[in-house]
Parts: structure tokens; C-alpha cells; sequence
């Protein structure tokens, strides 16, 4: 008798652990597998004062082409900035530029802030983004995303960057 208990004891949990698993989740991205994105290198910071901004569209716009690269989705291509490192890009002319260039999404983007502190100063790295990645075929904005955050003086502007970009590319490729 015991041992019918034990078998149904064991049949009943290894029924429950199959179940809670279900079927595997759909993908539902936000740009179709195998899109290709052109990254327009980002503008740079424009808070006064503050030299670290300078240089820091170029540092962001390669870092969101490399991790959008990582992705088995989304094939990312950087293009140069048409414009200034600190003029502003509207979307049209990012739509504009991609599309003369046969690409179908891109991304087009802003570093909001990019701070570099000494380490051991026990003040935080800060780093901004604001992304918005558009359809070049009607100009529609596919997706957006506005981050920002800090991290501990051992760290660097660039490592916050490279974890909002990844923050992004799971985004758009719904892993």
C-alpha cells in the first residue's frame, strides 16, 4: 500500500512539473526576423559644460549597432551622422537618409548624458539615451525607448550604454 502512495505521490508531481512548463512562447517581434537596421550614429550630449558629451553620439551609436548585432534577428549597419555631432537629426531626415540607402528600419537617436568619473571619487557614472527606431516606408515610429541610469565609479558610461542597448534589442527581437 505504501508503495502505491509513493507511485502516486511520484506520478502526480512529475504530471504537475509537466505541466507548469506549457508550450513554448511565440515570438512576436517588433521589426520582422531578418530586418536589417541602419544605426545613425547618435547626437551628442548637449549639457554645458560637461566635455565628456563630446564624442559620446559616436561611443553610443556603436555600441547599440554591436549589441543590435548580437541579436539572431536583427541585423544592425552604421551610418555616419549627416550632420554635426550636436545638431539635431530629425526622424524625417533619419527616414530619408536610410531609405535612399534601401534600408527598411532606422534608428535614430540622442546620448541625454554621458558623465566619466575617476575611480575611487565615490561619485556615479551617469549615461542617457533616447532611441527611436522608424519604418522607413511610411516613417512611423516602430519603437521608443528613453533610459537613463547611474552606476558606481568603478563602472563606466559605457557599460551603462551597452545595457540599455541590450535592453533594446530584446525589445525589438521579443526574447
Amino acid at each position: 500500500m505504501k508503495r502505491h502512495i509513493w507511485l502516486l505521490g511520484s506520478l502526480s508531481a512529475l504530471l504537475a512539473m509537466g505541466c507548469s512548463h506549457g508550450p513554448p512562447k511565440p515570438r512576436h517581434p517588433l521589426i520582422p526576423d531578418g530586418s536589417t537596421v541602419a544605426v545613425i550614429m547618435f547626437r551628442d550630449c548637449v549639457i554645458q559644460d560637461q566635455e565628456d558629451c563630446d564624442g559620446s553620439g559616436n561611443t553610443a551609436g556603436s555600441i547599440f549597432a554591436s549589441k543590435l548585432n548580437d541579436s539572431d534577428f536583427i541585423h544592425a549597419v552604421p551610418l555616419s551622422r549627416p550632420v554635426g555631432p550636436k545638431e539635431e537629426l530629425n526622424d524625417d531626415a533619419a527616414v530619408a537618409l536610410a531609405k535612399a540607402k534601401g534600408y527598411a528600419y532606422v534608428l535614430n537617436g540622442e546620448v541625454a548624458d554621458y558623465y566619466r568619473v575617476a575611480p575611487m571619487t565615490f561619485r556615479e557614472e551617469r549615461a542617457a539615451a533616447n532611441i527611436r527606431v522608424l519604418s522607413t516606408a511610411d516613417g512611423k515610429i516602430v519603437y521608443f525607448h528613453d533610459d537613463n541610469d547611474t552606476a558606481n565609479d568603478m563602472s563606466s558610461p559605457q557599460s551603462i550604454l551597452e545595457d540599455i542597448a541590450e535592453d533594446v534589442r530584446d525589445d525589438l527581437s521579443d526574447d
